[in-house]
């Protein structure tokens, strides 16, 4: 697959050398039953450049197809999570642990909504004091929480989800621009205005045209977002079994067909790098990551 997005001339106030940023999606399946088959792999995002190394939505698999990447999860600044479903969050404690040197370091961020870090009247925390004590700084996140890592601003955006402490991000980084990730959510009026500006927006797009679910979309939803926030790239992920079945590349096409954005539908490994070009490249397994895979220009 050959993609590459040339940026919007003027988005930016300087778009000469450009810093790279990769964003590696160890995983693109999402719900119960994607994650217990691993038919798409659940291990969340990882967000890469000279100055961030952050792991979104850290799902079963997260440290095993990091370690399958060439990713040293030691290397990890933080650890972001949308919500309180196993498949953002199950592996956290040992990204932890790998953040933490083994725990010995007290070091990294940890960001989560309060149900994480807190619990609730129905559980206790995610991620345990025993964990959490290691922690550098923890963050609870609420919608139009703003906070940074490195040199990134990060706001949590909102969300309808059937967890209501769920949030999603804008990652608002000064060599590249912006990137939006809606995390598990359903339309509503206004969820356009969290993601106004972003150069790629990264949609969950849970379910196929036909099947919906509440506090999920399908391409139809996405659409609406897609279409007011005119992406330099859309990206879809977080693929339920339906969606799976019914395959992801033609349910998303929909969405480029009828807003004119470049969209794809993320598979597992999937590499983007951004800077002043997007470029779509394939992590090959038990490799370091080399930037061997991508296009060259």
């Amino acid at each position: 697959m050959l993609i590459v997005i040339q940026h919007k001339q003027g988005t930016l106030s300087s778009v000469k050398n450009m810093d790279n940023v990769e964003l590696v999606f160890l995983g693109t399946g999402g719900g119960r039953f994607a994650t217990i088959t691993q038919k798409r792999r659940t291990g969340g995002i990882r967000l890469i450049s000279k100055t961030l190394n952050i792991h979104v939505d850290p799902g079963p698999g997260a440290l095993i197809y990091s370690l399958e990447a060439g990713l040293n999860p030691q290397k990890i600044k933080a650890v972001l999570i949308s919500h309180r479903h196993p498949d953002h969050y199950s592996n956290a404690e040992i990204l932890v642990e790998a953040m933490t040197k083994g725990m010995l370091k007290k070091r990294g961020i940890v960001a989560a909504p309060s149900n994480i870090l807190l619990g609730n009247k129905e559980t206790g925390p995610a991620i345990s004091t025993y964990h959490q004590q290691m922690i550098e700084q923890t963050i609870t996140l609420k919608p139009g929480s703003n906070f940074e890592v490195g040199n990134t601003n990060i706001v949590s955006t909102q969300t309808r989800h059937t967890d209501p402490e769920t949030v999603g991000f804008r990652f608002q980084i000064p060599e590249i621009g912006d990137i939006g990730y809606t995390a598990d959510t359903e339309y509503f009026e206004g969820i356009e205005n969290e993601y106004k500006g972003v150069r790629i927006l990264i949609i969950s797009v849970m379910r196929p045209l036909g099947s919906p679910w509440t506090g999920h979309m399908t391409p139809k939803e996405a659409i609406k977002i897609v279409d007011a926030v005119k992406p330099e790239m859309a990206v879809a992920t977080h693929f339920g079994m339906k969606m799976i079945y019914s395959g992801p590349n033609y349910e998303i096409k929909h969405i480029e067909e009828k807003t004119g954005v470049p969209t794809i539908a993320a598979f597992d490994g999937m590499r983007l790098r951004i800077g002043e070009k997007i470029r779509i490249g394939k992590t090959k397994r038990n490799n370091q990551g080399s930037m061997e895979d991508f296009v060259k220009r």
